[in-house]
């Protein structure tokens, strides 16, 4: 089976990870159980993820000319993406991320983008040959928006098929995602998106409503704890329950999702099995603590697969349900 080739334009950071009981009140202090250092970003930890799952990974992006940004292209040759178009940019740090994890393993980020933030137009025109080597174009919004505009456009010109991670929650324009494409947002971005706040599963349907109303892309929602919902056609949506897993940490979650579908789909699998496979693939990350070391490999998948099978999935009406 040929291999799929992703080309990932998106965030590189370092990630610094604290445990702890809860978040401070205003003007209290509280001890972290446990601190820890590991390579992140979401445009880093989907090419990861990605790679691990058996793709050809190429990136496009900036780090620091720093220490950690050293480390973040050691890591990445490391683990198999190929990163010359990830630039170093003078006079300015390594993107950082603080994340704050709590005893029920649910975070709470802060990020100091700098170098991802000056990502540009240019450096996708420089590397227009990544474009037409590769079949998927995978993006988040960690970088400036003109340079995930211009992406889309140049993706839609050799004909890759687009995956917009619409991360961190923010409004942009998803009209320009073509139905070939496929969008992912959870639940908190789903709902900047749409304008409809998700608080049962027919929330969540009629926010895939009027997402349709705005873009023609296959949409599919994460709800973290409560599983995954996903457009199928104008009638019918279909609902992936969580995997029954124990939760460690939900950091990585979402990449593995994406990198699980995007596969799945490289695979030929038709759009419900990869949606399990990608829901599978999110769910193994929960296991773990951080992001990349959380990332599953695809033996990690199959074996679950072969111990837990595939997953359930419910079909839903999307009729007289109204955005």
């Amino acid at each position: 089976m040929e291999r799929a080739k992703v080309l990932v334009i998106g965030s590189l950071n370092m990630d610094m990870v604290l445990k702890i009981e809860r978040m401070p009140e205003v003007g209290e202090n509280l001890f972290v159980r446990e601190f820890s250092m590991f390579p992140g970003g979401k445009g880093n930890n989907q090419a990861i993820a990605c790679a691990r799952l058996g793709a050809l990974v190429s990136m496009i992006g900036k780090v620091g000319d720093d220490d950690f940004g050293a480390r973040l292209l050691l890591n990445l040759e490391q683990e198999n993406v190929d990163y010359a178009f990830v630039t170093k940019q003078p006079l300015t740090h390594t993107g950082l991320a603080f994340i704050f994890i709590d005893e029920r393993g649910e975070n709470r980020i802060l990020v100091a983008p700098g170098a991802n933030m000056k990502l540009s137009v240019q450096d996708v025109e420089n590397a227009l040959e990544l474009f037409k080597s590769c079949d998927f174009l995978l993006l988040q919004l960690e970088v400036p928006h003109e340079v995930v505009r211009r992406a889309i456009e140049v993706a839609h010109r050799f004909g890759m098929v687009v995956v917009l991670n619409p991360a961190p929650a923010q409004e942009f324009p998803i009209e320009i995602l073509t139905a070939s494409d496929i969008m992912t947002p959870n639940k908190y971005e789903a709902e900047v998106l749409s304008g409809v706040t998700i608080t049962t599963l027919e929330d969540a349907v009629r926010v895939l409503r009027v997402l349709r109303q705005r873009t023609r892309a296959r949409t599919v929602i994460t709800l973290g704890d409560q599983g995954a919902i996903a457009s199928v056609d104008d009638t019918t949506c279909a609902y992936l329950p969580p995997r029954k897993v124990q939760v460690e940490d939900t950091t990585a979650a979402g990449d593995a999702f994406n990198a699980g579908l995007l596969v799945g789909i490289a695979q030929g699998k038709d759009w419900v099995s990869a949606l399990k496979l990608a829901n599978t693939a999110g769910a193994i990350a929960c296991t773990r603590v951080g992001a990349q070391s959380a990332l599953p490999s695809m033996r990690d998948l199959e074996r679950f697969l072969e111990e837990h099978g595939e997953g359930e999935v419910e079909f839903l009406s999307v009729r007289g349900v109204h955005g």
